[in-house]
């Protein structure tokens, strides 16, 4: 089909491809360890970066850590309390708010956005990547849905959305749930707000758990919408 508009077409909510895409990306969340959780770090430390960008603050990048952290470790370029607060807080709730975006997107008729607002954000991440890691999982998203965009059907298109979308909002609930163990960003926030880590924590499960409902809703059930 090519890059073109043509995945906005195929319909997506409520169908099989959105059932299908949804119970691969769980199981690739699931049991796909060693490999899903760099992409959910990238996309992690990707909330912390676009919030930076929001905050027009200097980036001094970034880098996915091997040794399996919450996060990649994100060179915070501005100064200032609030600013690294705030990109802490990103890390977390990130991922699962992108999902519900691109969910609203594909409920809107334009799967398409999701595909290329992804591969673009993605070429940005490059420019900053700090280690071959950190530049290798965006390369890796780059090229695979540069593939679909420009050689895949509109069905393929509509799946590798469904399946991008799917898999922040079931990533955005394991590393929720999965920072308790590992502890991270959560007792970095602790100390620099007084505020305990088991609430922002409790904070961050609650945002999972209600962008999952939502983000499934749009996915999902034709016609629904967020009121």
């Amino acid at each position: 089909m090519g890059v073109g508009l043509g995945v906005n077409d195929v319909p997506i909510v409520g169908e099989p491809v959105a059932f299908g895409a949804g119970f691969i990306a769980l199981l690739f969340v699931c049991f796909s360890t060693y490999i899903a959780r760099y992409f959910y770090f990238y996309a992690a430390t990707g909330g912390s970066l676009l919030t930076l960008v929001g905050l027009a603050q200097p980036i001094g990048g970034y880098a996915i850590d091997e040794k399996g952290l919450v996060f990649g470790r994100l060179v915070v370029g501005g100064r200032g309390l609030p600013v690294v607060v705030l990109a802490y807080i990103a890390g977390y709730i990130g991922p699962p708010l992108l999902g519900v975006a691109g969910a609203a997107l594909i409920a809107a008729g334009n799967p398409w956005a999701v595909l290329l607002g992804t591969t673009f954000l993605s070429l940005l991440a490059l420019l900053v990547a700090g280690n071959p890691l950190g530049f290798t999982i965006p390369l890796l998203i780059v090229l695979g849905l540069g593939a679909a965009l420009f050689y895949g059907s509109g069905d393929q298109q509509a799946f590798a959305a469904a399946f991008v979308v799917w898999f922040l909002l079931f990533g955005g609930i394991a590393g929720a749930f999965r920072a308790s163990g590992l502890g991270g960003e959560r007792n970095t926030l602790a100390g620099r707000t007084f505020i305990p880590a088991v609430v922002w924590q409790l904070l961050f499960i609650s945002v999972a758990i209600v962008s999952l409902i939502v983000g499934g809703q749009l996915l999902l059930r034709p016609g629904y919408d967020v009121v």
